[in-house]
């Protein structure tokens, strides 16, 4: 018997500070995407909050553990309601520290958290890094997947894909405020990081554009939110500032993949004989 699930990815033209407003965005998007029959639906990088919020970080985050925002509190309804599992990114706030955190959302609550490692630009300014790569066992209508996260940047860190396929993660997520600029990075390293791990990446990115509160240069974001096999082909690709894709993916074919073209075997043997050798 196929091991299927059906996925999708949010892409969003997000608005800086405006909470409720890209909320209801990425939620109504989502409900298109539970009455196409997806049961994972992920969102962009900072998607509630904005991106260059740099002077209230700390008045938007959300303690994840509790729940207790307007949007983490939002979304677990949407969960239960549906059965639909969201992953969502937003700024984490622990102790007297700040995270930009990718987290994963099921009808019974909290799943797991991922804290981003490598910061890009002023962001090692406003958040702490994380420190390890979780892999997350989530259920889809009986059918048990494991995910990874990333957050934008990490694209680029073949390091981190990698750490979360070895751990047996046959999908690799990515929530990103990738910009126009260096949106060829985003188009091949995501591609590159599905193929080299045998993997399918769901990768939901951030459209339209911000305006930095410092600098008051505008962002632009590149869209360009993505679905790829594990063999690096796109599946579907968003057009729209506002769009969302659905598409349904068979796992076995990353166990398929990962025998034509034997990427992590080989590393772990190279690996074990280095450390016989030693």
């Amino acid at each position: 018997m196929q091991r299927k699930i059906v996925a999708g990815v949010v892409q969003i033209q997000a608005f800086s500070f405006e909470l409720e407003k890209n909320l209801k965005l990425a939620l109504d998007l989502a409900s298109q995407a539970y009455e196409q029959g997806a049961q994972l639906v992920v969102f962009p990088e900072l998607f509630d909050s904005g991106y260059c919020v740099h002077p209230k970080d700390a008045k938007l985050a959300s303690h994840l553990e509790s729940l207790s925002s307007p949007t983490l509190q939002e979304m677990h309804a949407f969960a239960k309601q549906t059965g639909v599992v969201l992953v969502g990114c937003g700024i984490e706030k622990e102790g007297g520290g700040l995270y930009d955190s990718a987290y994963i959302i099921s009808k019974e609550g909290l799943v797991g958290k991922y804290r981003k490692i490598y910061l890009w630009g002023d962001e090692v300014d406003r958040f702490e890094r994380g420190e390890n790569y979780p892999v997350f066992e989530i259920n889809l209508g009986g059918v048990k997947v494991k995910v990874g996260l990333q957050i934008c940047y990490e694209v680029g860190f073949p390091e981190g894909s990698r750490a979360l396929a070895l751990q047996g993660a046959e999908v690799l997520i990515f929530s990103a405020a990738f910009s126009q600029r260096r949106g060829y990075a985003w188009d091949l390293g995501s591609r590159a990081r599905a193929l080299e791990n045998g993997a399918f990446v769901l990768a939901s990115n951030r459209s339209g554009s911000e305006e930095h509160p410092y600098s008051k240069a505008n962002l632009e974001f590149a869209g360009r939110s993505k679905i790829i096999n594990p063999m690096g082909s796109v599946v579907c690709e968003a057009q729209s500032f506002n769009e969302v894709l659905v598409a349904e993916l068979n796992l076995d074919m990353v166990a398929d993949q990962r025998k034509e073209i034997p990427y992590l075997r080989d590393l772990s043997l190279v690996q074990s004989l280095k450390t016989h050798a030693s």
